[in-house]
This record gives C-alpha cells, structure tokens and sequence, in this order.
C-alpha cells in the first residue's frame, strides 16, 4: 500500500465503482469501510485495490479482501481522502433484527462473541442478551429496570474491558444499545438503556463453580438524547463512585440449616449497614412513587432462606425445570409491592415459584393469599433470624 502514492489513480478507480445506497445499507458493503467523495460512498477497499492497478498497470492484482480496515484507512488518509465505517454511516435502527452476532458482525464490525462490545468506529456501547446464553440475565422490561450481568465466564469477573465500559456509560449518563434474542428468535436492537447501578453477585462459572458476576441494572429510555430521559429514569441512576462489596458467599447445595441461617444473618447485617446509607431495605422517599431501588442483596437473602424451595406452605408443586445456573426457578416477591409504599426487606418478602407468584398476583383470592403471606413472611424471617 506504501507503493499507492497518486491521487488520481484513486480518483479514476472510483469512477469504475458503484455509489454505496446508504438507504439500503442492509444490501451495502459487508462490514467495510467506505470512501467519501463529493458527498458519496464507494466501498474503500475496492477502490484502492483497483486504484492501486492504475497506478501500477503491469503489476499483479491487488486484492479488496486483503486490504484490512486499518490499512485502508490509513492510506486514505496519507492521500488526503476522508473514510467512514459502516457504523457511523448508517447506524443500527432501533427495531433492527439479524439472524444472529455474525450477521451484525459483518455489516458493523465490532467483536462477534463478546457480549458487551462497540462497533467499528462507533463509541456507543452494545450489549447482547441471549435468552439461550449462559448468563443468567433478566428479559428486557419496557417500564421497570431490569438486570444484565457482565462479561467473562471463567472466574471472579473484573472491571475491565466491557464491564469497564458499561460503568463508564453510568457515570457519563451514556446510552447503551440492548441487543435480545428470545429462545429460538433471532437478535433485535429491542431498545436504548441506561444503565442504573451496578453490583457484585454469586454466579456459577462455566465449571459450575461459584464466582463474583457483575450484575447492572438497567432500564429502558426513547434513545440516546439525554434530555429524552424520563426524570423517573435520571432518579435511580447511581451516577458517583461505586466500591465493590461482594456479598455473603452462597451456601452449598449440601449446607446445613445452621450454616444456612448463619448466611442469612450474615446478609441480614450487610442490609441493615446498607438502609442507613439508604442503599437498602428502606421505603421509597416520599414524592417518589414507582422510583425505588431494588437491593440485590435483599432478594439473595430470601433465596438463602428458601433453600430452593417455594415458601408458601401450600404450594402444591415446584417447576420440573431449572434455571440456566442449575438453581430452582423461585421469583422474589414484595408482599406488599414497592410501589405502594412497600419495605425492601426479607422480613416482608417470600420465595415463590412461578405458579403460586401468579396466584398471588392475579388469582381470585389474591387479597386473602396476600394476607397470609405477610404472616408467613415473618415467620420464616424471625425463624431464619434466631
């Protein structure tokens, strides 16, 4: 490429081009990076493999697909032109879908496995959520935050790279793209999030061993303009420095009650030393209904105390499946919701699986179920507690 020195076999290779369509850029260039000229686009490395042949007529052919995007750019910019990445020319439409992170790998650029990367050329942030994954990510959620864990499946997961990244968009208020592919769909720019607050929880690694996991809360705003951002939105975001404090290691599947309880104690403190800095089980502030953060913490604790079993006394049958994680699929519930002046706390909170969560939520009965549940509640807590 040093040996491409003119401009005007550049100029002439690209009149032997076709005009990239930038309204149908699904049918443009493959992850390239393209030429600007006079307000329009050729595929760069096409033109300077063929710009190339000009200059030099009787040398061998130079070929488009081995010109890498940095060389390309670079000698563009030695001879004076502009480029662009697909990326920044046309950028991915919200409600956008591919079949998969190789087909946006290959329009985008960007790294096609990781599930927290940029695009080429791009500064925005993208993460991907795969229902099929193995992370243990919470689906999208259009009106109440929502959890996506960080990246890296073997060991303690670091804040770097990534992760880095997306604690970068919190303190800067920076939109993130959130990818989502249901099980068996396909990848959908399903909405702009910002990202919330992050934390330090347990998760099995690959091997099935447990390790700290980043767990963000995001939620869902119209798009990447600051001031589009609902104030409910900006209230919850921790925007200042955050100290990790991983909480209280899991027991075992084989622990003993009184190793189980000892857990939960040790949870128990780490929520009381948290409210007082109002981290944790607290009401939400008077003025602001709907706007309240939910403690990771607080809601591990139940599942300690649940021992992966549904606690309403009643239940008449846990799910014949488990979670990704090997887990048993429990749903932490606010007896009373957060919403109406609920307390964040497991005193007031019960394990239930997916039925009888329904039940209380939707049945008939709900009133009457509520009820008990508040009394089952403190039974089990002030039982957990001793």
């Amino acid at each position: 490429m040093k040996e491409l020195t003119s401009r005007d076999a550049v100029l002439k290779a690209a009149q032997q081009c076709d005009v990239i369509d930038l309204g149908a850029p699904e049918a443009g260039p493959s992850r390239a990076l393209a030429l600007e000229l006079d307000g329009k686009y050729y595929h760069a490395q096409k033109v300077l493999s063929l710009a190339y042949n000009v200059q030099h007529p009787g040398r061998d052919n130079l070929s488009a697909a081995d010109l890498t995007e940095k060389a390309t750019a670079h000698s563009l910019s030695r001879l004076g032109f502009a480029s662009a990445t697909t990326a920044q020319l046309w950028p991915p439409r919200l409600g956008a879908e591919y079949p998969n992170r190789t087909a946006i790998r290959k329009i985008f650029g960007g790294n096609g496995v990781a599930g927290i990367t940029s695009f080429s050329g791009d500064s925005v942030t993208n993460i991907f959520s795969d229902e099929e994954g193995p992370y243990a990510d919470e689906p999208p959620d259009a009106i109440n935050p929502f959890e996506y864990r960080g990246e890296g499946r073997n060991g303690n997961q670091k804040l770097t790279r990534g992760n880095k990244a997306l604690d970068t968009a919190r303190r800067n208020l920076e939109a993130v793209r959130y990818w989502y592919r249901p099980a068996g769909g396909t990848f959908k720019f399903t909405t702009w999030v910002a990202i919330l607050s992050r934390t330090q929880v347990w998760s099995p690694d690959n091997s099935k061993e447990l390790r700290l996991e980043y767990a963000f809360q995001v939620m869902a705003v119209p798009g990447p303009e600051l001031d589009t951002w609902p104030t409910r939105v900006r209230r919850l975001i921790d925007d200042e420095d955050i100290k990790d404090v991983p909480l209280p290691q899991l027991p075992d599947k084989d622990a003993t009650n009184n190793q189980r309880r000892k857990t939960y104690q040790e949870y128990l403190r780490l929520i009381d030393r948290s409210s007082k800095t109002g981290q944790a089980g607290r009401k939400p502030a008077k003025g602001t209904r709907n706007l309240y953060p939910r403690s990771r913490a607080v809601r591990d604790a139940v599942l300690v105390r649940a021992h992966g079993n549904c606690e309403n006394d009643k239940c008449t049958g846990m799910p014949f499946d488990t979670a990704p994680g090997g887990e048993s699929i429990l749903e932490v519930d606010h007896v009373d919701d957060l919403a109406l002046n609920g307390l964040d706390h497991p005193s007031v909170m019960i394990a239930l699986c997916p039925n009888c969560h329904a039940a209380k939520t939707r049945g008939a009965n709900r009133a009457a179920i509520k009820r008990r549940f508040r009394v089952r509640a403190a039974e089990l807590h002030h039982k957990a507690d001793q």
